[in-house]
């Protein structure tokens, strides 16, 4: 299948049912956007990005944004990769933001980091984090909950027990658990209410 472009999604979020996307469970929070996702004509990949030039992201009203998992950006931090570059950098790039409430559907924002005045504000977010997690690393620590100094990004627990097992899956790099759970990278909620809600 074809990327689409962003342009492309935005046309075809016109022509989409919410009412026939389910509402986010406890078990599958990223259910309604696969859905969504298909809905607009993006194939459910593990491509970087949604589309061609960025990405599509759906969120509930005024909470934090999933934008990664905290394991596929280590390696962008280990080789200090220069935030623009890093995948994190692309997926922040040039992102339509889709928000939902109870009730469904509300509205949707472009958001591009190339002429956001906060861009120097995430890269220092994300040189925080950077630092807390290779600290993490090189002294195999547990790593917490943490911001970035400008409340733009956090890294956070996620995920899900294992149905077999009833544990949550480690976040792990070169062997070392850098925590008992699952650990994504977010946009933090006072962040997604200001700027995108």
């Amino acid at each position: 299948m074809t990327l689409l472009s962003l342009e492309q999604v935005k046309m075809n979020l016109k022509k989409v049912d919410f009412s026939k996307l389910p509402k986010p469970t406890k078990k599958n929070k990223g259910a309604r956007g696969q859905l969504l996702e298909l809905a607009l004509g993006i194939e459910n990949s593990s491509n970087l990005c949604d589309c061609v030039d960025g990405e599509v992201k759906s969120f509930t009203k005024g909470q934090s944004v999933a934008v990664t998992q905290l394991g596929h950006t280590i390696p962008d931090m280990e080789d200090n990769t220069p935030f623009k570059k890093t995948k994190l950098g692309k997926k922040l790039g040039n992102t339509l933001y889709v928000a939902f409430d109870d009730n469904g559907y509300v509205n949707s924002k472009h958001h591009s980091l190339k002429d956001d005045t906060h861009y120097s504000k995430f890269e220092q977010d994300y040189n925080d984090l950077k630092e807390i997690v290779i600290n993490a690393i090189k002294e195999k620590k547990e790593l917490k909950c943490v911001k970035g100094r400008n409340n733009i990004l956090e890294i956070r627990t996620s995920g899900s027990r294992n149905k077999k097992t009833g544990r949550y899956t480690p976040t792990t790099y070169k062997g070392h658990t850098l925590r008992d759970k699952g650990l994504r990278i977010y946009l933090t909620s006072p962040y997604v209410r200001k700027e995108i809600s």
